[in-house]
């Protein structure tokens, strides 16, 4: 009997193994127990060819309400047949259910429930979507919901490293039923993640090649307006460069993976840390006769001004194998940013693409459309320049762009934590102020409806100019439903949609 079994659930994304259930394999061995990673999504998910199918099934575990064939209900309820057989054949002392996103919270709560008839172990959720309304709430009313109806016996707030160690060795603590959880501070300390049990799943890799999860930080040097993170992570904590270093010749000598994607929110917000991996990297391809850019890596990159970075900083992390960024950049006007407190210009901007060109290094955008103060000037200022910067989605330096919703107010951020001084109200009296359902008194022209059309209007014009927008047309279905929600109909925005 194992003492831990580890299950990804639905839905999450199939480019990579995720990574916190092979780091807390990593973890649990490390202290002497036993632990095996079933990823349950890849499974299901992967095992559907027929790309309506597919749509509906994930719409079913994403989008409230939505409608299900029978064929695919057939589909959902064998897959959760075989999981719990499964379970139950192994009989672990305990499962760890990772809620990852409020997104996995559907196929949470019915394994739950269908684990609760037969199985006589410990059940354990922990994850980001224990809160349905964004990673730093202390409301946590998916957690606490399931522990009140004896659907689990822990839920795990915060990090999960030393509180799933608690659980397993019968101890309770802060972050183990409570939100009183502790911030780790020293992540040097952890042991690397085991990626043994997943290895084998052929992930749909963006680059053909088998490519791991590495996290290297938690938390951000940075405080935008819009962004919870900070009420989650109080410190912006980072591991050495020489650290992540030898994580990464540990997986290529272990599996032979030479490509690596980093999990964190940036993965430049500690210089001395960013120039001492890049320094380690060279260092082993040069003592081992192997060519600049041998491993690559990438991440989430924030932009930095060239006082901070300087073009031998490029040239190093490119000989270093550094690729495929997310950039934040999240509006192309530079007074939306300044309000977002994003901390670059626009000369900044261009000084980083011009570095990523000439050194070989793509990136795609993550954007922000309908910030409170974005007026009909900043919203065409911001296509005015992604027209500027065509000529980088051409020859590849940006190779996608990622338009997202529409701006939410996540509580934990500066935007809902001082929603009076920015003028924001929830638009149905009496309602609270979270998600999409917002209103400016500085900017009232600036309604949902004009946000969603905005969204529109700007993925028209990158797939007009060349551009690949990342999953759009499901995020504007998405936001499709989230409207009529809201307004309980679809006036004019399902004739724009479908037009």
């Amino acid at each position: 009997m194992i003492d831990l079994l580890l299950i990804n659930v639905p839905r999450i994304s199939l480019v990579y193994p995720p990574a916190g259930t092979s780091l807390l394999k990593g973890v649990v061995e490390q202290q002497g127990f036993t632990c095996k990673v079933k990823d349950a999504n890849f499974e299901l998910l992967d095992s559907i060819k027929d790309p309506d199918d597919f749509e509906t099934i994930t719409n079913y575990f994403t989008i409230p309400n939505a409608e299900i064939t029978t064929h695919c209900q057939n589909i959902i309820d064998e897959w959760y047949t075989n999981l719990v057989n499964y379970i139950l054949k192994l009989n672990p002392k305990h499962v760890g259910i990772s809620v990852f996103t409020f997104e996995c919270q559907v196929a949470t709560r019915e394994l739950c429930k269908l684990l609760r008839q037969v199985y006589k172990g410990k059940i354990i959720i922990g994850g980001a979507g224990l809160s349905t309304t964004g990673i730093a709430t202390q409301v946590n009313d998916f957690g606490n919901n399931l522990l009140g109806n004896n659907l689990v016996d822990y839920y795990v707030r915060g990090e999960g490293e030393h509180a799933l160690i608690d659980i397993l060795k019968k101890n309770t603590g802060k972050g183990i039923n409570n939100d009183n959880y502790v911030q780790i501070e020293d992540l040097n300390s952890l042991a690397y993640p085991n990626y043994d049990d997943v290895i084998k799943y052929k992930y749909h890799y963006a680059i053909n090649n088998i490519q791991l999860p590495i996290t290297t930080s938690r938390g951000c040097v940075r405080r935008c307006s819009f962004c919870d993170i900070h009420a989650f992570w109080k410190k912006y904590t980072y591991r050495s460069g020489e650290n992540i270093a030898k994580e990464m010749v540990v997986h290529y000598e272990k599996y032979g993976v030479r490509d690596f994607f980093f999990t964190d929110s940036l993965i430049n917000g500690n210089l001395k840390s960013f120039r001492q991996l890049c320094d380690c990297l060279v260092d082993y391809y040069e003592k081992n006769n192997l060519p600049d850019g041998f491993f690559s890596w990438g991440g989430q990159w924030i932009v930095r001004t060239q006082k901070h970075l300087s073009p031998d900083d490029y040239k190093n992390a490119a000989r270093s194998g550094m690729n495929g960024l997310a950039m934040g950049v999240e509006s192309l006007s530079e007074q939306v940013r300044k309000d977002m407190n994003k901390g670059f210009k626009n000369e900044d901007i261009d000084y980083t693409l011009e570095q990523f060109r000439l050194h070989g290094i793509n990136c795609y955008f993550l954007m922000i459309v309908g910030y409170p103060t974005e007026t009909e000037e900043h919203h065409l200022e911001t296509m005015q320049n992604f027209v500027k910067y065509q000529g980088y989605a051409i020859d590849g330096t940006i190779f996608g762009v990622n338009l997202g919703g529409t701006l939410s107010i996540d509580e934990g951020s500066p935007l809902h934590q001082d929603s009076i001084h920015f003028g924001l109200e929830p638009t149905t009296e009496n309602e609270e102020l979270f998600g999409l359902d917002w209103t400016s008194k500085e900017n009232p022209k600036l309604t949902l409806l004009e946000r969603i059309n905005r969204r529109i209007d700007l993925q028209e014009l990158l797939m007009d100019l060349g551009y690949t927008v990342w999953n759009g047309d499901h995020q504007l279905k998405r936001l499709k439903a989230s409207y009529e929600r809201i307004k309980q109909n679809t006036y004019h925005f399902k004739d724009i949609l479908h037009s």
